[in-house]
């Protein structure tokens, strides 16, 4: 069974490439456990089960843990307003609860998305108060509170804002005294100054389109959904508690794993920082995370009394699918037969002649708005997808092509010489999805002008300039500047942070705002505004 686990992580096992650790859990005890790869490339410091990783989203479920245990000591109830502990956020005119912010049905506007938006990069040093900052400028929702499941990092920076009101320490210091140390979690901590030093720490390296890695910076100074260091060790202590209640109660921890519901009685398959389900007839709970290119997993069969964690360093790794291939390894006799998924076997790159990709060049439909276009850059292909930057790709055959930051394919079809593929078919994650060319229709060159202009957003508190250039829409935005791609009247899509856009134009043909949505934040509105040029009378 180990010798299966160690392939697995074949290819990233080697002193020069990133990797991951890995802990086996069953009945309470470490059954296996290994380092892959380097924890720093830079100075050749093995991955080892002492390694500490930052846990990205996994820290969700230890700060919805103390909600709950400041839930059963009646300091607060999990109904309450969210406004009674932190009454600068913004009254939306219906209560957001506690409840809805533990299971992501808020309708909070996520704040990475909207740090991005607003000029920031990832890269910056962010803080508590950065965060706040932006998130009580908000005024609208993404939708009505309890409405819908939309993953938020807000919700979870809110409820340490809460921890903090109610109990008088920082999340940091909270977990520490109530958590970590009753469960002996010594090398554990919240990190709220991203520049303290964490000894045995592993940094994160992200595949690049030519195949090497590179050193991605993590800044944050700021927890609640993030910014937890931990050991596959010390996690496996607060598994096993789950079993125990050493710290909290097996009544809260019960609770904790209830799925949350909606306002129309449905139940969603999360629950207070923790997914819930089912894998090959056995029940799971599981959470995974990914910040800068740390990627990690904890997966747990609880009627099995089996866990699998993995920490990683490598942005390439995907640790919530190697989890259920080690689950696969050692419940096998226990798990119902898989259902057959193609999987992508490794291929040689082929040499194809530039005049062949002629033909797949276009645009290619998935679902409506969501688009993949297909380039050429002399003899390889290239793609990008709807609010996605562009991805070199590489041939595996005449009409089969692979991109390496993913593992995806998408295979095109063949063509008589001269002609334009109509359908493609993408394959990932096992699953095989069909595309059809579309033909956009690209806005008129008056059209494009009716655009162009000045766009505040109050809730950013920033200008978005949008304007032509050499007959393409572009935008403007605070260190960074995209090209607009039609995809519908008024609509337009383009790379990360903006995703979708679309004018708001009044009948006479002029356009007075724009709405942005990229997924996890939603209808926010920039009004077109006048500038007066420095130096006019209107300006001083």
């Amino acid at each position: 069974m180990e010798r299966a686990v160690d392939q697995l992580f074949a290819r990233w096992a080697e002193p020069n490439s990133p990797g991951a650790v890995i802990a086996v859990l069953r009945d309470g005890k470490i059954i296996y456990s290994q380092g892959y790869g380097a924890a720093n490339l830079e100075y050749g410091v093995p991955n080892t089960p002492a390694t500490v990783f930052h846990l990205a989203s996994v820290s969700k479920q230890f700060t919805a843990f103390a909600i709950y245990q400041l839930a059963h000591e009646g300091k607060l109830s999990l109904d309450d307003d969210v406004r009674k502990y932190v009454p600068k956020l913004h009254d939306f005119g219906k209560p957001i609860t506690i409840r809805q912010l533990l299971h992501h049905t808020s309708g909070v506007r996520d704040q990475w998305n909207l740090l991005a938006l607003a000029g920031w990069r990832l890269d910056d040093e962010i803080t508590d108060d950065d965060v706040a900052h932006l998130l009580f400028q908000q005024t609208e929702l993404n939708f009505e509170p309890g409405d819908q499941f939309l993953y938020s990092n807000s919700g979870y920076t809110l409820l340490a804002m809460v921890v903090r009101q109610v109990s008088g320490k920082t999340l940091p210091e909270f977990t520490k005294e109530r958590i970590f140390d009753p469960l002996g979690m010594s090398h554990t901590h919240f990190q709220d100054k991203y520049g303290m030093p964490v000894k045995d720490r592993a940094y994160s390296y992200g595949r690049q389109p030519d195949g090497k890695y590179q050193y991605i910076a993590l800044t944050y100074s700021t927890v609640g959904p993030s910014s937890l260091f931990s050991t596959v060790g010390d996690l496996a202590r607060w598994d096993e508690n789950f079993y125990t209640g050493q710290v909290g109660g097996l009544t809260l921890l019960a609770e904790m794993q209830q799925k949350g519901k909606l306002n129309n009685g449905k139940d969603i398959n999360y629950a207070s920082g923790l997914s819930i389900g089912k894998y090959r007839g056995l029940r799971t709970v599981e959470h995974s995370g990914g910040d800068a290119a740390y990627r990690t997993n904890i997966l747990r069969f609880p009627d099995q009394h089996f866990s699998v964690v993995i920490l990683a360093n490598a942005g390439d790794l995907t640790p919530a699918a190697l989890s259920f291939r080690i689950a696969d390894i050692y419940l096998k006799e226990l798990l119902k037969p898989a259902r057959d998924k193609p999987t992508l076997d490794d291929k040689p790159e082929v040499a194809v002649d530039p005049k062949i990709l002629d033909a797949y060049v276009g645009d290619y439909e998935l679902r409506p708005g969501f688009i993949i276009s297909v380039s050429k850059d002399n003899d390889h292909l290239v793609t990008r997808a709807t609010g996605q930057p562009s991805f070199p790709m590489y041939a595996v055959s005449n009409t089969a092509f692979r991109l390496r930051v993913v593992p995806a394919e998408i295979v095109f079809d063949d063509v008589a010489q001269g002609g334009a593929a109509q359908n493609a078919v993408l394959h990932q994650n096992g699953a095989i999805l069909p595309l059809k060319r579309i033909t956009i229709s690209k806005p008129a060159g008056d059209r494009l002008k009716a655009y162009e202009g000045h766009y505040y957003s109050a809730e950013l508190g920033v200008i978005y300039d949008v304007f032509v250039r050499e007959n393409v829409l572009m935008v403007h935005y605070p260190r960074g500047e995209l090209d607009l791609q039609p995809v519908g009247t008024d609509a337009f899509t383009t790379g990360f942070p903006i995703g979708n856009l679309k004018f708001a134009c009044v009948d006479d043909g002029k356009c007075n705002a724009m709405s942005i949505d990229d997924g996890r934040v939603k209808r926010l509105r920039f009004d077109k505004v006048s500038l007066d040029p420095i130096g006019s009378k209107s300006s001083q």
